[in-house]
């Protein structure tokens, strides 16, 4: 003869059964790794300028596209410019980027002499009226510190913009 208490725990262990694939189903859509952010350079100015290495003040715009908040515990970044290696940093600045939201960070970034005096040729040579530039690397998210790859690209035009037309005319 079986007890009720016996009978109670064949029920709940039947019923966690048929529970859990409900379970599953219903953590399916929660993402597990969240989508990559988008990062863009915003700005670039020089910090310090030795002979050897160059410092600059990078100011970079990180866009969450992910419906959860994104919280970003480190950076680690290179910048080329016209396809060739120009600077690259690392930060360890916390933000939190909410759900389809975005916050800009300011970092540092250092290059060399060789890798500044390569630009300078290539614009004195006059390729081209633009520069083209492509930022690359990877954040880490989360506690864990989740790496999440993020690569752009953009151009800037070095001629000069013509002035406004005259209002009224």
């Amino acid at each position: 003869m079986t007890s009720v208490v016996d009978d109670m725990r064949g029920c709940s262990s039947s019923l966690l059964w048929l529970l859990l694939p409900l379970v599953l189903v219903a953590c399916s859509g929660i993402p597990i790794k969240p989508e990559a952010p988008r990062v863009t350079l915003i700005g670039l100015e020089p910090v310090s300028v030795d002979l050897f290495e160059q410092r600059y003040r990078v100011r970079l715009r990180i866009k969450n596209p992910n419906a959860l908040d994104l919280p970003i515990r480190g950076i680690d970044f290179r910048l080329d410019i016209n396809g060739q290696a120009f600077a690259d940093g690392v930060g360890n600045q916390r933000v939190d980027v909410p759900a389809y939201g975005e916050a800009v960070v300011e970092l540092e970034a250092s290059s060399n002499l060789f890798q500044v005096f390569r630009q300078l040729q290539a614009l004195q040579q006059g390729k081209s009226p633009q520069i083209e530039y492509r930022l690359s690397g990877t954040v880490a998210a989360g506690s864990l510190g989740q790496r999440l790859p993020f690569d752009y690209s953009g151009r800037l035009s070095l001629e000069p913009r013509p002035p406004p037309a005259p209002e009224g005319l």
